[in-house]
C-alpha cells in the first residue's frame, strides 16, 4: 500500500501547473491548440514531456471511448439509420482507435493512411463481393483473402499503410451483413463517414495534449518536423520510446542523457559550471556535423523513418544542450559578481 501510495505521489508531481514542472504538454491558448491542428511540420510551439504513463494510457483510453460513443450515437439517433436499419459503427473503427488515440505520432496513424487506406480497402472489398457472389459455395473462402492481399499491395504502392483497413477489407469480401446491405454504397457508407469521424474526434481530442495529425494528406520527410515535435512523440509507445531506438543514440551519445540531469539542479558549485561549459561546446559541434550527416543518408522507406525519428530527437537534445550553455552563462556571472 504504501509503494502505490507512493507512485501515486511521484505522478501527481509530474502534473500540469504543480511547481517544478517548467514545460506542460497542454496547450498554452486556444490559439496554441488550434496551431497543432496544423500538423507537426507546421507547429512552432514548445511541448514539455509527455504526462505520465498513467495519464497517457487513461487518456488514450478515454478519447478512444469518446469517439466509439459518437459512433454509437449517430447509429442509435440518426433517422435514416433507424429507418432503414443501415450498418454505421463498423467493427475496423474500433482498431482505428488504437492507432489514433494510443499512438497518434505513428505515420500509420495520419488522417491520409485512415482515410485513404479504409476506402482502397472498401472499394477492393465490395469489387470482390460482386465478383464472387455467384461462385459456387466452395469458393467462398477466396474472396475475403484476395481482399485482404490486394488491399494491402495497393495501400504499399499508394503510400497509405493502415491496419484496421485490412478488416475493412475482410468485411467486403467475407460477404458480411453490412456489405449485403448497402452494395456498392459501402465505401462511401458507412466507410468514409466513419473515417472522417474518427480522424475528426482525433484531431479535436489528442490536440490538448499531443499534435495531431503530424502531416495531414503529403507525407513529410521527418527530419523537417518542428524540433519540438520530439518530445511528445517520445511519448509511451512511440518510435522514439522504445528502449531498442533509444539505445543507439545513447550508445553513440553517452554524455547528453546525464549532462542536463547533473547541472540543472543548481547544488554544484562554479566548478561544476565551468566544466559543464567547457563540455557543451563541443558536443554541439558534434552533434551539428551529425545531423548533416544523417540528412544526407537515404534508405528504404522504414529505415529512413526510423533514422527521422532519431535526427528529431538529436536536434532536441542539441536545443537542450544550448539552452543550458546560456543558463550556465549566466549562472557563472551571477557567481563572478556576488
Amino acid at each position: 500500500m504504501h509503494f502505490i501510495l507512493r507512485r501515486l505521489w511521484q505522478w501527481t508531481k509530474e502534473l500540469p501547473g504543480r511547481p517544478g514542472n517548467r514545460k506542460m504538454w497542454i496547450p498554452k491558448s486556444v490559439g496554441d491548440y488550434f496551431a497543432r491542428m496544423r500538423g507537426a511540420q507546421h507547429y512552432r510551439g514548445t511541448i514539455g514531456p509527455p504526462p505520465p504513463v498513467l495519464i497517457w494510457s487513461f487518456f488514450s483510453g478515454f478519447t478512444s471511448f469518446i469517439s466509439i460513443m459518437v459512433l454509437g450515437l449517430i447509429t442509435k439517433y440518426g433517422a435514416a439509420i433507424k429507418d432503414h436499419h443501415l450498418p454505421f459503427a463498423i467493427a475496423p473503427a474500433g482498431a482505428s482507435a488504437v492507432l489514433i488515440f494510443a499512438v497518434p505520432a505513428s505515420p500509420l496513424a495520419q488522417p491520409r493512411n485512415v482515410v485513404l487506406g479504409h476506402m482502397i480497402a472498401a472499394l477492393i472489398g465490395t469489387f470482390m463481393h460482386a465478383l464472387f457472389l455467384n461462385v459456387a459455395e466452395s469458393f467462398r473462402w477466396m474472396p475475403g483473402a484476395l481482399s485482404v492481399g490486394i488491399s494491402i499491395w495497393l495501400m504499399g504502392l499508394t503510400n497509405c499503410y493502415h491496419p484496421p483497413a485490412g478488416a475493412t477489407a475482410f468485411i467486403g469480401g467475407y460477404s458480411a451483413p453490412e456489405i449485403k446491405i448497402v452494395g456498392w454504397w459501402f465505401p462511401l457508407y458507412p466507410v468514409l463517414p466513419v473515417s472522417l469521424i474518427m480522424v475528426l474526434v482525433g484531431i479535436i481530442l489528442n490536440n490538448f495534449c499531443r499534435v495531431y495529425p503530424i502531416y495531414w494528406f503529403t507525407p513529410v520527410h521527418l527530419s523537417k518536423v518542428h524540433a519540438s515535435a520530439p518530445a511528445l512523440m517520445s511519448a509511451p509507445g512511440s518510435v522514439i520510446g522504445t528502449a531498442q531506438n533509444r539505445k543507439p543514440l545513447e550508445t553513440t551519445h553517452p554524455n547528453l542523457e546525464t549532462q542536463a540531469p547533473q547541472t540543472s539542479h543548481g547544488t554544484s558549485a562554479q566548478s561544476s559550471i565551468s566544466s559543464s561549459l567547457s563540455s557543451s561546446s563541443p558536443s554541439s559541434s558534434s552533434l551539428s556535423r551529425n545531423v548533416e550527416d544523417v540528412v544526407n543518408d537515404t534508405a528504404g522507406n522504414e529505415a529512413e523513418a526510423e533514422t527521422s525519428w532519431m535526427r528529431l530527437r538529436i536536434r532536441e537534445l542539441e536545443k537542450e544542450i544550448e539552452r543550458l550553455h546560456a543558463h550556465h552563462l549566466q549562472e557563472l556571472t551571477r557567481l563572478k559578481t556576488a
